[in-house]
């Protein structure tokens, strides 16, 4: 891209954060002030397109981009979350969603997280820091402090949401074979006009009690068919970090 080009991009990308900020001016409390902080971020040079590392990750990438809920099964480090994070952040530069939403379902460990100071997304911002490696990577960190700042981006754990409906977002919920039936069912009917969800989380693990059925479980099989879902599943093959991670994975596995 020349020189030009990038200015000419970066301009409308500016242009495009200042018509979503008049749309909502309730999350705005200083509307001059978001625009200039979002303009100024616009210099900075943006990573490209997110290119998928292997098939499965091709068919996550087109089925997210096609369908408005898309549940993506699998282990751990095939991916699942970089793929969704990262389409989450170039959707919301596009201008193609108003804001960011992030839910994990907090299985045994928020009564602990009661007692840790300050606010409540500092307390979570440990189990949400793959998230944040990843959208400071494609939009940089001061964009991003931006955006949670002014409600761009919000992340909460899912039995805070509910009573909340997500119009014109990105919802990912995370680790999600800890949701319970009722929580998953509680999740779906928050969905609301032009919002789209990615649910991913491991079926074959979870930290539910004993005899407790996974809501991420559970959905797949009630959904399995639908044009509406779309369902991805991940295998250890597909694993991209360390090959020794992906013989533990598979180790473990076997023995469940």
């Amino acid at each position: 891209m020349s020189r030009g080009n990038g200015k000419g991009q970066h301009k409308r990308e500016a242009r495009q954060a200042r018509r979503n900020a008049r749309r909502h001016p309730e999350l705005v409390a200083n509307q001059d002030q978001f625009e200039a902080q979002i303009e100024h971020e616009m210099s900075r040079v943006i990573f490209g397109p997110l290119q998928a590392r292997n098939e499965t990750q091709g068919q996550m990438i087109a089925t997210v981009k096609s369908k408005r809920v898309s549940f993506i099964t699998g282990p751990a480090g095939t991916g699942k979350t970089f793929v969704a994070t990262s389409l989450a952040a170039e959707m919301l530069e596009a201008g193609e969603i108003e804001r960011i939403v992030i839910a994990r379902p907090m299985v045994g460990c928020e009564e602990d997280m009661g007692f840790l100071p300050g606010t409540e997304a500092e307390k979570y911002q440990p189990w949400l820091g793959p998230f944040f490696d990843v959208l400071e990577g494609k939009l940089g960190k001061k964009r991003v402090e931006t955006y949670l700042k002014y409600g761009k981006i919000v992340a909460s754990p899912l039995q805070r949401m509910r009573g909340s409906t997500f119009r014109n977002a990105f919802v990912i919920l995370d680790e999600a074979q800890n949701t319970t039936v009722g929580q998953m069912k509680m999740f779906l009917t928050r969905l609301g006009t032009n919002s789209r969800a990615v649910i991913d989380g491991d079926i074959e693990q979870n930290d539910l009690p004993k005899g407790k059925e996974s809501g991420l479980a559970d959905a797949v099989k009630r959904f399995k068919g639908s044009s509406h879902f779309g369902m991805v599943e991940f295998t250890e093959d597909d694993i991209e970090r360390d090959p020794i991670v992906r013989e533990v994975v598979k180790a473990y596995r076997k023995v469940a």
